[in-house]
Order: structure tokens, then sequence, then C-alpha cells
């Protein structure tokens, strides 16, 4: 009779080897860009239910939400598109975000949303029309270096998703 033990050190030997395999990719480089939509809140509104900030390039003072209406999670794709004032970001969201995008310019008519790029809020943008296409052009505080880095790791991101 055959010893079991062989047989047990090659089962332990395959499962090694497999989780060695699937665990590569977990240490590859994660995409570190995060974009995050927030809308405007009452200043009226109890503490901890607001979060303030400060768009330094026009000194604008807001109250926002402290949760993210969109993120990163919700972009489908990411383009550079160049303005008159530099680099530009072109967002195109995915079903979800389009009919949440669609949801808050509705919703929002009259208020801010504040676009935050890595933790840095880049951008208000005073809602006017409401958007139907599921696409945001991000124009903000930002270098054209910072918004080539962000599309690269937003549509990183995106590919990993799918």
């Amino acid at each position: 009779m055959q010893s079991l033990k062989p047989i047990g050190q090659r089962l332990a030997c395959v499962a090694l080897l497999s989780v060695m395999a699937g665990g590569c990719a977990h240490f590859q480089k994660q995409p570190t860009t995060t974009v995050r939509i927030h809308e405007q809140e009452d200043n009226s509104l109890p503490e901890g239910r607001t979060m303030p900030v400060v768009l330094p390039d026009v000194g604008l003072k807001l109250s926002i939400s402290p949760f993210a209406a969109l993120s990163e999670r919700d972009v489908q794709s990411a383009e550079i598109a160049q303005t008159a004032g530099g680099a530009a970001i072109l967002l195109r969201f995915g079903i979800h975000g389009t009919m949440a995008l669609d949801e808050i310019t509705t919703r929002c008519r009259g208020k801010y949303l504040v676009v935050v790029l890595n933790g840095r809020p880049v951008t208000a943008w005073l809602v006017d029309k409401r958007i139907t296409t599921g696409q945001f052009l991000l124009i903000g505080d930002f270098t054209d270096a910072e918004a080539q880095k962000a599309v690269d790791e937003l549509n990183q991101l995106a590919a990993q998703s799918k």
C-alpha cells in the first residue's frame, strides 16, 4: 500500500505554488489616485454632517458633505482634454455614475459640487444644468503632470474592475 505522505506533500506544494502565483497580483503597484465629488451642504447642519473646504485658487469657502456622491470607482474611463488654461480631465462614468451624476445635477441646481483630487479640493462647479451624458470635464487647480498621472491611474483602476 502506497503512503499518503507523498500525495499530501504534492498537494501542499501545488497549493503553495498557486497561492504564490495568485499573490503576485496583490503586490503589484496599485493606483493611488482618488477622485471624489462632494455636494455642497447647508452651513446650518450639525457638526459632523458637513466638512469645511477652501478652494485656494479662488478663496471660496464651502461646507460639503463628508460623504462623496461619486468616486474613482464610478469612473469608466478618463482622458486628457486640452483647454485654454491647460490640461483638464474628462471623466466618463459607468452606468451607476451616470445615473448618480444625473440625479445630483438635477437635485443640486444652484449649489456647488466640489471635486477633491487625491485629498485636495481642486475645483467647485456651480450646478447650472443637468448632466445626462455621464461625462464630467474636470478643470481645476492641478498641473499637467498631475492630470496625466490621474488619467493613467483612473484608467488602470477602471480596467481592474472590469
